[in-house]
């Protein structure tokens, strides 16, 4: 059987939160290592292996970048970056929580897409010897690495099998793969059918890995929404029928609206439960790890949208669309549309700046999914998920907001209540101003190049904390709070003032 893992946007606590919902321990957890920069390549690894994941007790499935800020395939061929290679091996071979077993690496993942820096199409041959050169390096500092070799499902474009190292350099195939109802099948069952049998699909790399001898592994599969039963237990039954290593369930609203574990999708998240659970084995206890839980009473008093359970998409043109009673998911097509919803939990994914939301008080918990770069909540709509991975600014309104950043660089200001925000990965800015509420920022990485910025408090204003709660005294005396998850100690580097 394969082994059970988990993407929870490197967060600690949230895998004790997923363990809890499941009812068991996962077998590991897929963990990142930063890309923004060299700096932030070998420093993220150190900071994962030491701080973030050591607490869990639990294995890391290793996600390790081939390239780094504005590295180039070419170069890392010729071993211009095999010192920075070595750095992030020599701090993952000593992860206390997997001290002598196989320590799983997947590196130039989805690179048959176009949207990775490492992206194989017309640079195969570039592509092959950076590969060979991380693989090479990794080894020269341990045997106990095992490589992952990662393909994006897919219905057309470049062959991966022409960016294939070679077997002396890959011991595990394998694919991303996710339910996507707007372009595969609302049907769920009949998605996970077509994501099987495209052109460079499941069955394709099932077939692609046993021609090579090799198992698989699928680092990276999601399902969305209230209706993606089918999927979810046609994805088990293919993991159990073929030679998989590890498989990982992206518990996430990271670029993908995939979180489960938060009850958004009760349907959806029965099915996994009852197919990947197992309410006889408890899960044991897992560290906070600087992501841990917070002393914060009421920071961050958002919640999430509930899962939709039906969809509507818009056209090229101008579209007025109207809501249902119900939990209602509409995706525009930039043709300036104006979206009314309804009583339920609505979700707008929206592509240009020029589309509208109207909702009214009171109409459900709503939120809008975006990847245009800077949007700003309407009102009495209350959560915001900024996707794609540009440069992105989201801004909230006076409710009580979840904003998520990218993979870029996000500057996100919850305004006016008790907000949450997550900046996601990149160097993000997260506004704090005076008397707007006590918000929460759940993922500030000063490895990362975070920062927070006090906006509107005046001269002569003191920062004081207890714990991860820090107050900022203004000089009229009001007192502003914000929570921010597990830092107790700040410098003068993260924040500044304006």
């Amino acid at each position: 059987m394969a082994l059970l893992g988990v993407y929870v946007d490197n967060s600690a606590q949230h895998v004790r939160q997923f363990e809890k919902w499941l009812g068991r321990p996962v077998d590991g957890i897929h963990g990142v290592v930063g890309s923004a920069n060299w700096g932030d390549f070998v420093s993220s690894s150190r900071w994962s292996v030491d701080t973030l994941w050591k607490p869990t007790g639990r294995e890391v499935f290793w996600s390790v970048p081939l390239l780094a800020g504005g590295a180039d395939l070419w170069s890392a061929s010729d071993g211009d970056y095999n010192h920075y290679y070595k750095q992030v091996a020599q701090n993952l071979v000593r992860y206390a929580n997997n001290p002598t077993g196989d320590i799983y690496v997947r590196t130039g993942w989805e690179m048959n897409g176009s949207w990775f820096q490492w992206s194989a199409e017309g640079k195969e041959t570039a592509f092959i010897g950076a590969f060979r050169q991380f693989v090479d390096t990794f080894r020269s500092v341990s045997d106990r690495f095992k490589f992952e070799w990662n393909a994006n499902e897919a219905h057309g474009g470049m062959d991966p099998s022409k960016a294939y190292p070679g077997d002396k350099y890959v011991d595990i195939v394998g694919m991303d793969f996710y339910f996507h109802p707007q372009w595969q099948d609302w049907d769920s069952a009949k998605a996970f059918a077509h994501v099987r049998d495209q052109k460079y699909g499941l069955q394709w790399v099932e077939n692609f890995a046993k021609s090579h001898g090799k198992p698989t592994a699928y680092s990276e599969w999601g399902a969305q929404g209230d209706n993606a039963s089918g999927f979810i237990k046609a994805a088990h039954d293919w993991f159990d029928s073929h030679n998989v290593v590890y498989q990982s369930f992206w518990d996430s609203n990271a670029n993908y609206p995939g979180r489960t574990s938060d009850g958004s999708d009760p349907n959806s998240g029965r099915t996994y439960k009852s197919y990947f659970g197992d309410a006889s084995t408890p899960p044991a206890n897992v560290g906070s790890g600087s992501g841990g839980t917070s002393s914060g009473g009421g920071a961050g008093n958002a919640h999430a949208s509930g899962g939709w359970t039906k969809q509507a998409w818009g056209g090229s043109g101008y579209d007025n669309w109207y809501g249902t009673s119900g939990n209602d998911r509409y995706q525009s097509n930039g043709g300036r549309d104006t979206m009314q919803g309804g009583a339920g939990d609505d979700t707008y994914v929206i592509s240009s700046a020029h589309d509208r939301v109207v909702e009214k008080a009171g109409s459900g918990t709503d939120t809008v999914q975006t990847w245009i770069g800077s949007y700003a909540l309407p009102d009495h709509v209350e959560n915001l998920t900024l996707t794609g991975h540009g440069w992105s600014s989201g801004t909230g309104n006076g409710l009580a907001n979840i904003i998520i950043g990218n993979s870029g660089h996000n500057v996100l200001n919850g305004m006016g209540g008790q907000d949450r925000l997550a900046g996601g990965s990149g160097a993000d800015t997260f506004v704090i101003g005076k008397a707007q509420g006590h918000d929460r920022i759940t993922d500030f990485r000063e490895w990362e190049g975070d920062k927070i910025a006090f906006k509107g408090f005046g001269g002569g204003t003191y920062i004081s904390h207890e714990g991860d709660v820090w107050s900022l005294r203004s000089a009229d005396g009001s007192v502003t709070k914000v929570t921010i998850s597990g830092i107790t100690s700040l410098s003068a580097s993260d924040y500044s003032w304006s």
